[in-house]
């Protein structure tokens, strides 16, 4: 299993609250999420904490999708359902030394 491919799991376990240990240790502490559109809570710019918290408030249904996952980085894809509502999120993450450096984001209608 590569870099992103654990990223990815241990992404969506934290957010599950299967596993709250892995992402941090994934995160690199100067971690930066910055999002193209709004978010979910009106910030473009979230450090590891803040994202950490972000994603203990996140109650949806989520459908992800890698495209692309490697050592070095991952480009991925996730659909967020609830009720009454629906939504896409394409994600870029990139890694150094081993941890994620920085995750660039973008969400919109599905097709």
């Amino acid at each position: 299993m590569n870099l992103g491919e654990q990223y990815k799991k241990a992404w969506f376990d934290y957010k599950d609250n299967i596993d709250r240990d892995t992402l941090p240790s994934l995160l690199d502490d100067k971690f930066e999420w910055r999002s193209l559109t709004k978010a979910f809570n009106d910030k473009t710019i979230e450090s590891k904490e803040d994202t950490l918290e972000t994603l203990k408030g996140v109650d949806t249904t989520a459908s992800p999708e890698v495209h692309y996952s490697a050592d070095e980085m991952l480009i991925m894809s996730v659909v967020h359902e609830w009720d009454g509502g629906k939504m896409v999120i394409m994600a870029f993450v990139t890694f150094k030394d081993g941890k994620a450096i920085k995750m660039i984001s973008a969400k919109g209608e599905p097709a």
